[in-house]
C-alpha cells in the first residue's frame, strides 16, 4: 500500500512538472507570434 501511495505521489509530481513546462513554452511561442505579427518586416526573407 505505501509502496503504492509513493508511486502515485511521484507520478503526480512528474504530470504536474510536464503540464506547467508545456504552458511556458506554449506563453513562449505567444509572445513570439505575437511580436512577429506586429513586426513582420523584421522577417529576414531569403
Amino acid at each position: 500500500m505505501d509502496t503504492k501511495l509513493i508511486f502515485s505521489a511521484i507520478m503526480l509530481i512528474i504530470l504536474v512538472s510536464i503540464q506547467y513546462t508545456l504552458n511556458q513554452i506554449l506563453k513562449e511561442l505567444r509572445d513570439i507570434r505575437r511580436i512577429l505579427l506586429r513586426n513582420p518586416s523584421d522577417i529576414n526573407t531569403r
